[in-house]
C-alpha cells in the first residue's frame, strides 16, 4: 500500500528561483527527432502517394511472398474466393468483404506465412444478361451471348482495377484470376455434371419449382427474396363431398378449405387431412341450413374470428375416418369423385385442417401425388400464363394478375369467405417481382442423398466470428435441411449449356462420357461454347459418337437449358484448387448461408464427400447510419470510390477493420469514416515520431540486443513481446476490431504516454550510449507496430518504411519477429512499481513542475521498496540522475529503509534552478548547464 507521510511545499511550490539569463541558445545540441516523412499529406499528395506505393510496392507482393515464403516449412493458407457478378460499379458490400479478406491474406503474410488467393468472377446469370440485352430485347441466343460476355468482361476490367486500387494482395500483374466463361473452367464444370449424373445425383424429372414468369426461368432458393408486405386473398372455399356414411339426413356437407392462391384450384388433385387431428361437422350461422361443413376442431375458433360466422357442431369425427370420403371438383365438375389423402404435412396451426392439393404447384402436394399416384396437372405455361388445357375462362390469362379474381368469380357460390392477407411472399431478386411455384420438366441435384454427410461434415467446419459461432452453424444447417431439392436447370442463353441430347421421339436422355469429352476437346478448340447454339446435331456430334449412342442425328435435339449459376459458383473450388485441395477459409456475407456456402458444401459432398472449406468466416452487410439498407432509391448509397478520394484507401480500410466483423449490420456514415481517418492521423503521427528518432535504416543494419541497464527499455521490449502476441490471437480469431482497438491502445498508453514520455530527457539530451539504446529499442517498435499495421493500413506502412529503409526496399520484404528473450518479468514488476508511486506523486503534486520536487520513499525491506531500488539502488542518499527520478519525473529521490510494510512517501520543494538545456538537473553556482549536460556536449565537441 503506498500513502503520503507528509508535503511540506505549500505555496511556496510555485515560487522559482530564476535561470540565470544566458543568450546561448542549446537547440543545436538537442537530439531532436528529424524526418522528411510527412505529417500529413493534401488528397492530390495522397492520391499520388497511394499510386506509387501501389505500383512499387503492392503490386509485387502476392508475387514476392509466393516465392519468398514458400521455403519456410509452413503449410500455404488457402483463402478461396467467393466470386462477385461481374454487372455493374463496386459498392460497399465489395469493399467489405474484399478488405475482410485482404486484412487475413496479410496478417498470414506477416507472420511469415505463403498464402493462396486467386481472385475470380460469376459471368453468367440472368442479371448480367438482362444488362446487356436491355436495349434490344427479342435477340437470338448466340446475339445475346456475344452482348453478355462483352458486357460481362467491361465489368471485370473496371472492378479489377478497384479492387487492384485498395490494395488488395493478388496477382493482378499476371492477371491470375478466374472467371466462370473461361474454357477450362466450363470443361471442369461439364466434367462434373456429369461425374454427377454418372453417380445418379443429378436427374431430370417433372416437379414444381419456384418459377419467375417475369424472368421466365426456374430459380433456386438462393435467387429469392421476400417482400413481407405482400398482399394475397384469404379464401374459404368449399368442396362439396359424395354422399358417405356418417351423413347427415337431407345435409350436404362440404369440406372446409382455406387458401391464398386460388389461381391453383384448376389444377386440385386431392384434399389432404391429418388422422391423427378430431374433425367436425358444423352448422354456420347466417347460411342455409341444410348445408353443413367440415373442419378440424381445434381450427374453428380462428375460423370464427376470421370470418365472424359462429360454428354450431353437429357430429364429431375421428380423422381416420376422413379416408373414405370423396368430392366434386369446384370447378372442373366432370372430376366428381376426387380422394381425401392422409398427410404429415396437415397440421392444425392454421387453416381449416383440410389442405387443397394441386400436385403441379406445391412441393407437398407433389409427394402426395407420388405416393399416390395422382396425376401432375399443369394449366400454367413459361410466362405465367393459362394454357389452352386450361378451363376456356381462363386461357391465355396471366395467374398472378386475373386468376385469382377469375377463378373466385367463377366459383363464387362455393366462396364462404374472402379477404386479404398481408403476408411474406417470395419474389425474384432480380425482377423484384412475385414467383409461382409450377410444375415442369428439370435438371436436380438429389439433395436428399447429400443432406446427412454434408450436416456431418459441418460439424467439422470451424465458423468465425466465434460469437455468432453457434447461431451461424445452426443456421447453416437449418437452411440445409429445409432445402427440398435443387434446381439445377434455367431457361436462358447466357450460362453453361446442359450438355445433354435427348430422343426426340421419346424425350429420353442421350449421354455418355465419349459425348462429353468430345465437347471438351471441341470448347478448348473453339475458346467458347457458343458452339451449342450455333451447331446443328449433325455438325456437334460426329458419326462415331452417334454409333456409339446408337441414335441417328436426325432423332436427336440438343437440351436448351443452361445450368444455374449457383452450380456454376459451386464448383468453384474443383477449377480454382483442384479436386484435392480443400481451402482453409471461405469468407462471405451471412446471405451465402442459403447460396455459395451451400452449393459449394454440396457439390463437393456430391463429387468427393468432404467439405470444400476448413472454416467459414460471416460478415454483415451495410447499412447507413440509421439502420436503412444502403439502395438508389433511398438515396443514401456512398460509393467506395467517393470514401477513397476524400479521406484516403487506408481510411476505407481502417473502417472495414474497426466495423466489419462484430455485428451484422455495418454502418456507414461520413461520421464513422471521419474517425478513421482521424485515428490514421494519430497513428501516422507516432510513425512519423517514431521514425524521426530511429533514422534511417543502415546498409547492413543489426539490432543487435547488447546489455542494456535500462528497465524502460526492458520493459517496452517485454511489452512488445506481449503485443505481438495479443494482436497474433486476435487476427488468428479475425476479430479485427479488437486489432484495431488493441493497436491503438498500444500506442497511445505503452509507446506515447509511458515511454516516450517518460525517456524524453535521455532521448534530447542523453550521451551517444543512452540515445542508441533508445533507438535501438524503438526501431523495434516501429518494427512491430508495422507488422500489426500492415495487414490493415497497407498504403501508410509501405510509404513509412521507404523513409526508414531508403534503399528502396519494401516492408512485404521483412520477417518481424519479437525475440522471447525479451520477455522480462522482473523488469515488469519494477517499472509497475513505480509507476504506482507516480500515480500517487501526481495525485498531489497537482499541476506544479515536479523537476522542483524532492521525493523521499520509506519501506520496508523484501517489500515494494527492493523493486525501486533496482531503479535506484543507494538507501538513504538524496539522488537526482536514478532511472526513479526520471520515471518519477522528480528532482531527487531518497529511499530510507523502516518497519512499515506500506511505502510512506514525503514531498519536498527544492530551491534550485533548471538547466536551461535540458530543463531537468539543478544548477550551481555560476554553472550555465548542468554537469550531465556539460560532459555530453564536450563529448560531442
Amino acid at each position: 500500500m503506498l500513502r503520503i507521510f507528509y508535503f511540506r511545499v505549500g505555496n511556496r511550490l510555485y515560487s522559482m528561483k530564476a535561470a540565470k539569463k544566458d543568450a546561448k541558445k542549446y537547440t543545436d545540441t538537442i537530439n531532436l527527432p528529424k524526418t522528411k516523412f510527412p505529417n500529413r499529406l493534401t488528397a492530390a499528395k495522397r492520391e499520388e502517394q497511394e499510386r506509387l506505393v501501389l505500383e512499387n510496392k503492392i503490386a509485387v507482393s502476392y508475387a514476392y511472398q509466393e516465392q519468398r515464403l514458400a521455403e519456410k516449412g509452413k503449410p500455404t493458407f488457402v483463402l478461396h474466393d467467393g466470386p462477385p457478378y461481374a454487372n455493374g460499379q463496386l459498392h460497399m458490400g465489395h469493399a467489405v468483404n474484399k478488405i475482410l479478406k485482404d486484412i487475413t491474406l496479410r496478417q498470414r503474410v506477416a507472420h511469415g506465412q505463403r498464402v493462396n488467393y486467386i481472385p475470380g468472377w460469376d459471368c453468367h446469370g440472368l442479371p448480367i444478361e438482362l444488362k446487356a440485352t436491355s436495349t434490344a430485347p427479342g435477340q437470338s441466343a448466340q446475339e445475346i451471348r456475344q452482348k453478355s460476355r462483352a458486357f460481362a468482361w467491361e465489368a471485370i476490367k473496371s472492378q479489377k482495377e478497384e479492387f487492384s486500387s485498395w490494395g488488395i494482395l493478388a496477382n493482378w500483374q499476371k492477371d491470375n484470376i478466374y472467371m466462370t466463361f473461361q474454357p477450362e473452367f466450363i470443361v471442369n464444370q461439364l466434367e462434373m455434371f456429369y461425374n454427377l449424373y454418372e453417380k445418379g445425383l443429378v436427374y431430370r424429372d417433372l416437379k414444381p419449382v419456384y418459377w419467375s414468369p417475369s424472368s421466365r426461368t426456374a430459380l433456386a432458393e438462393a435467387e429469392l427474396e421476400y417482400d413481407a408486405n405482400h398482399i394475397s386473398p384469404s379464401v374459404y372455399v368449399r368442396f362439396a363431398l359424395n354422399p358417405s356414411s356418417f351423413d347427415v339426413k337431407d345435409k350436404q356437407i362440404y369440406a372446409l378449405v382455406w387458401t391464398t392462391t386460388p389461381w391453383t384450384l384448376p389444377s386440385n388433385q386431392a384434399i389432404c387431412y391429418n388422422a391423427s387431428l378430431e374433425y367436425v361437422i358444423v352448422r354456420l350461422s347466417d347460411r342455409n341450413q341444410d348445408e353443413l361443413y367440415l373442419m378440424a376442431s381445434a381450427l374453428m375458433a380462428d375460423f370464427e374470428a376470421n370470418t365472424q360466422l359462429k360454428c354450431e357442431i353437429v357430429q364429431h369425427l375421428s380423422g381416420e375416418l376422413l379416408s373414405k370420403l370423396s368430392y366434386n371438383h369446384p370447378i372442373d365438375k366432370e372430376q366428381s369423385n376426387l380422394p381425401f389423402f392422409d398427410a404429415s404435412h396437415v397440421q392444425d396451426s392454421k387453416g381449416t385442417g383440410l389442405v387443397h392439393t394441386a400436385p403441379a404447384h406445391g412441393p407437398e402436394d407433389f409427394l402426395v401425388s407420388l405416393t399416390q399416384k395422382i396425376p401432375v396437372k399443369c394449366f400454367v405455361n413459361e410466362e405465367g400464363t393459362y394454357t389452352k388445357e386450361a378451363p376456356d375462362f381462363l386461357r391465355g390469362k396471366s395467374v398472378l394478375d386475373q386468376g385469382n379474381s377469375l377463378v373466385l368469380d367463377r366459383i363464387a357460390e362455393d366462396v364462404v369467405h374472402s379477404s386479404k392477407l398481408e403476408h411474406s411472399y417470395p419474389i425474384d431478386w432480380r425482377t423484384k417481382k412475385p414467383v409461382i411455384i409450377r410444375a415442369s420438366e428439370q435438371w436436380f441435384i438429389n439433395t436428399e442423398k447429400l443432406k446427412t454427410p454434408a450436416a456431418d461434415a459441418l460439424e467439422q467446419v470451424e465458423i468465425y466470428p466465434r460469437a455468432n459461432a453457434e447461431a451461424s452453424k445452426k443456421a447453416l444447417l437449418t437452411q440445409l435441411q429445409k432445402r427440398p431439392y435443387w434446381c439445377i436447370s434455367r431457361q436462358r442463353a447466357w450460362g453453361v449449356p446442359i450438355p445433354v441430347l435427348y430422343s426426340r421421339e421419346s424425350g429420353k436422355v442421350v449421354l455418355n462420357s465419349a459425348l462429353i469429352e468430345h465437347l471438351c476437346n471441341l470448347l478448348r478448340k473453339e475458346g467458347s461454347i457458343d458452339f451449342w447454339w450455333v451447331k446443328s446435331v449433325e455438325e456437334l456430334v460426329p458419326e462415331h459418337l452417334l454409333r456409339e449412342l446408337h441414335h441417328e442425328a436426325k432423332d436427336l435435339v440438343k437440351g436448351t437449358d443452361i445450368l444455374d449459376i449457383w452450380f456454376d459458383s459451386g464448383s468453384t473450388w474443383s477449377a480454382v484448387l483442384g479436386k484435392d485441395k480443400i481451402a482453409d477459409l471461405y469468407l462471405e456475407g451471412y446471405d451465402q448461408f442459403t447460396g455459395w456456402f451451400q452449393s459449394s458444401l454440396l457439390m463437393s459432398i456430391a463429387a468427393r464427400e468432404c467439405a470444400p472449406y476448413k472454416a467459414l468466416f460471416v460478415h454483415g452487410f451495410t447499412v447507413d447510419e440509421k439502420g436503412y439498407k444502403m439502395s438508389k432509391s433511398l438515396g443514401n448509397v456512398i460509393s467506395p470510390k467517393q470514401i477513397t478520394k476524400k479521406y484516403g484507401t487506408d481510411a476505407l480500410r481502417w473502417w472495414v477493420a474497426s466495423h466489419g466483423t462484430q455485428h451484422m449490420s455495418i454502418t456507414v456514415s461520413d461520421k464513422l469514416l471521419q474517425q478513421a481517418a482521424e485515428n490514421l492521423c494519430k497513428i501516422r503521427g507516432t510513425m512519423r515520431y517514431l521514425k524521426g528518432v530511429i533514422g534511417e535504416k543502415q546498409s547492413g543494419e543489426k539490432l543487435i540486443r547488447t546489455s542494456d541497464k535500462s528497465y524502460l527499455n526492458r520493459y517496452l521490449l517485454s511489452q512488445l513481446v506481449e503485443f505481438e502476441s495479443e494482436v497474433e490471437k486476435l487476427y488468428q480469431a479475425y476479430e479485427y476490431n479488437r486489432v484495431v482497438a488493441c493497436v491503438q491502445n498500444f500506442i497511445a498508453n505503452q509507446v506515447s504516454a509511458v515511454y516516450v514520455h517518460l525517456i524524453k530527457d535521455r532521448l534530447y539530451c542523453g550521451d551517444d550510449h543512452e540515445l542508441l539504446a533508445i533507438r535501438q529499442t524503438l526501431t523495434h517498435c516501429y518494427q512491430q507496430l508495422c507488422k500489426s499495421l500492415w495487414p490493415i493500413v497497407p498504403f501508410l506502412v509501405e510509404e513509412s518504411w521507404s523513409y526508414y529503409d531508403t534503399t528502396g526496399g519494401a516492408f512485404h520484404e521483412q520477417i518481424v519477429q519479437t525475440n522471447p528473450e525479451w520477455q522480462d518479468t522482473k523488469a515488469t514488476e519494477v517499472i509497475n512499481a513505480a509507476f504506482d508511486v507516480k500515480r500517487l506523486i501526481n495525485q498531489q503534486a497537482g499541476d506544479v513542475n515536479t523537476w522542483h520536487l524532492a521525493v523521499t520513499i520509506k519501506g520496508k525491506e523484501r517489500s515494494q521498496l527492493d523493486l525501486l531500488r533496482e531503479l535506484h539502488s543507494p538507501l538513504g542518499e538524496s539522488v537526482s540522475n536514478s532511472e526513479l527520478c526520471e520515471i518519477l519525473q522528480v528532482g531527487s529521490v531518497t529511499l530510507l529503509q523502516s518497519h512499515n510494510s506500506d511505502l510512506d512517501i514525503a514531498l519536498s520543494k527544492l530551491q534550485i534552478s533548471l538547466c536551461p538545456r535540458c530543463r531537468r538537473y539543478g544548477l550551481e553556482d555560476e554553472q550555465k548547464t548542468c554537469q550531465r549536460c556539460s560532459d555530453v556536449m564536450e563529448a560531442k565537441n
